[in-house]
C-alpha cells in the first residue's frame, strides 16, 4: 500500500509542472513607459492641432482667392444669362413673325398664281382673233402692211374677198440681218369666223408659197400655251403612223385622240398621251406593218 502511495505520488509530482518564480518589477521602467505613453499622447494632439489649423490657414485662403475668383466669373455668367434670355425672346419673337411671314408668302403666293392664271387667260383671249404669217419676206409688205396681208391671205387660199382685218404688223424685233428667217407678221382679224376659216383653209391646202417662199398660216398663241402645245410634237407624229386614229390638239393645250372604234381620250400631259400610244396603239399597229 505504501509503494502504491509512492507511486500516485509520483506520477502527480510528475504531471504538475514546477511554478515559475516571480520577477520583482522596475519603478523606473514602469515610470519610462508611462512618460512615453503620454508624449506619444501629446505629439498626436499636437499633430492634430497643426494640422487643423493648417486646414483652418490653408482653407480661408483658398476660400478667399476662390471667392475672389469666382466673383468676376458670377458677375459674367449673370450677365450671359441675361443675355440669353434677351435672345430666347428675340427668338420667340422671331419666331412668331416668321410664322406670320410664312402664312403671308402662302397666301401671296397663292394670289399671284392665280392671278397669273388670270393674265394668262386674258392675254389668250385678247389674242383669240389673231393669227401668224410666217415665212413672208422682210420689205415685201411696204408701208401698208394689213392691206398686203389682207390681199396675200385672199391670194394665198383663193379667198372671195379679201379678209376684214383690223390691224396687221411685223412681230416686234430688229429687223434681221441678210440671210436670217423673216419676221413674221401678227394680224387681227376682224371676226373670229373668219379667223378660223383662214385657219381651216391654211391647214387643208397644198404648200403656200409667196415668191417661191413657203408661207405658213398659225394661231397667235401667248408663249407659255405654245411652250405647251409644242410638247405634244412628237406625239403627233407618232399617231399620224396609227392607221384610223384621228387626232386633234384643242385650246390651250389638250390632245384628244378618237381611236377607230369611236373611243375618245383626252391628255393634258404629253408623257401620259405617249404612254397611251406605245401601250395601246403601237402595239396594235405593228403586226399589220410588219
Amino acid at each position: 500500500m505504501a509503494s502504491r502511495g509512492k507511486s500516485e505520488t509520483g506520477k502527480s509530482g510528475r504531471n504538475k509542472p514546477p511554478a515559475s518564480p516571480e520577477l520583482p518589477t522596475d519603478p523606473a521602467s514602469d515610470a519610462s513607459d508611462r512618460m512615453l505613453a503620454r508624449m506619444e499622447v501629446m505629439m498626436e494632439n499636437m499633430r492634430a492641432g497643426i494640422v487643423k489649423e493648417f486646414e483652418q490657414i490653408v482653407s480661408g485662403a483658398v476660400k478667399k482667392e476662390i471667392t475672389a475668383a469666382l466673383g468676376p466669373l458670377e458677375a459674367k455668367i449673370t450677365a450671359q444669362n441675361e443675355t440669353i434670355k434677351s435672345l430666347e425672346q428675340s427668338a420667340n419673337d422671331h419666331d412668331s413673325q416668321l410664322t406670320s411671314l410664312q402664312a403671308t408668302v402662302a397666301s401671296l403666293t397663292d394670289r399671284v398664281g392665280s392671278l397669273s392664271q388670270k393674265c394668262e387667260d386674258l392675254e389668250g383671249r385678247s389674242r383669240r382673233n389673231n393669227i401668224r404669217v410666217v415665212g413672208v419676206p422682210e420689205g415685201s409688205e411696204g408701208s401698208r402692211a394689213t392691206d398686203f396681208v389682207a390681199t396675200l391671205l385672199q391670194d394665198l387660199l383663193s379667198l372671195d374677198s379679201k379678209p376684214v382685218l383690223d390691224l396687221a404688223h411685223r412681230s416686234l424685233g430688229a429687223r434681221p440681218r441678210d440671210g436670217d428667217p423673216p419676221r413674221p407678221f401678227i394680224a387681227r382679224v376682224n371676226l373670229f369666223q373668219q379667223r378660223n376659216e383662214i385657219l381651216r383653209k391654211a391647214g387643208a391646202s397644198a404648200p403656200l408659197l409667196y415668191q417661191g417662199k413657203r408661207v405658213m398660216i398659225f394661231p397667235d398663241f401667248t408663249a407659255t400655251v405654245s411652250k405647251k402645245r409644242a410638247a405634244f410634237a412628237k406625239v403627233k407624229k407618232e399617231l399620224r403612223s396609227c392607221p384610223g386614229v384621228k387626232f386633234g390638239l384643242f385650246y390651250p393645250a389638250v390632245l384628244r385622240i378618237t381611236l377607230s372604234g369611236g373611243q375618245h381620250h383626252r391628255f393634258e400631259d404629253p408623257v401620259l398621251a405617249m404612254e397611251f400610244v406605245e401601250k395601246h396603239l403601237k402595239k396594235v399597229v405593228a403586226p399589220d406593218s410588219v
